[in-house]
């Protein structure tokens, strides 16, 4: 009777996955530097396999098309290289949601959405114009703009928790203002056009969602 080489298997497969996380990462890296630079309509897939280092029919092998790849890079950016883990339950949120007070959760929220956007903003602004085209990347877009709104609710719920609101404002209140103030689209209208550092969005976001939404 003879052993199944269970444990070389085993290193095979690991081998096997990691080769098709770093594939994956490196046709990630390279889309990401081509839309931001390129645009929509200026990136091919073409393209990003040569910087990638790898053949056009990998990266379709990967995503498929375009679109997908286009949303695997907002994914990737959104999820700051952790793309196993939801961005709701990564340390930053878990930090935001286990503050003592309210005016700690703000502090915690807003440099912490200072990070994400400023990993996220620049890609969700080729995504804006791929929507404008392709019916396909409006969904996506309108999709984007539905998750952020989800994970925000998690903070308007958590600083409800801590007490009341300024003037008794709902939770459905404070959501819509922290929705539209921590958006990628302003984020980048701060930075690009007035200039702000991220750090400076970030102490300017959480004065004014004090000033909003505290008593």
């Amino acid at each position: 009777m003879t052993e199944q080489p269970e444990p070389r298997r085993k290193y095979r497969s690991r081998l096997r996955q990691q080769q098709a996380a770093d594939t994956r990462g490196a046709i990630v890296a390279a889309a990401r530097q081509l839309f931001i630079a390129n645009g929509w309509q200026g990136t091919t897939i073409a393209a990003v396999a040569r910087a990638a280092g790898v053949s056009a029919e990998s990266v379709y092998a990967v995503f498929g098309n375009k679109s997908a790849l286009l949303l695997g890079v907002v994914q990737a950016a959104v999820r700051r290289g952790d793309p196993a883990t939801p961005l709701v339950e990564q340390a930053g949120p878990r930090a935001v949601a286990a503050a003592h007070d309210q005016a700690e959760m703000l502090r915690l929220f807003a440099r912490d959405i200072a990070q994400v956007l400023s990993a996220v903003a620049d890609i969700v602004a080729v995504l804006r114009v791929a929507a404008e085209t392709d019916p396909e990347m409006a969904k996506v877009y309108d999709a984007i703009h539905a998750g952020r709104r989800e994970n925000l609710a998690l903070v308007a719920k958590a600083l409800a928790g801590k007490g009341p609101l300024r003037d008794g404002m709902s939770e459905a209140a404070a959501l819509a203002q922290i929705w539209r103030l921590a958006s990628p689209e302003l984020f980048l209208m701060l930075t690009r056009i007035e200039g702000l550092t991220p750090e400076q969005y970030a102490a300017w976001l959480e004065h004014t969602l004090g000033q909003l939404l505290l008593p």
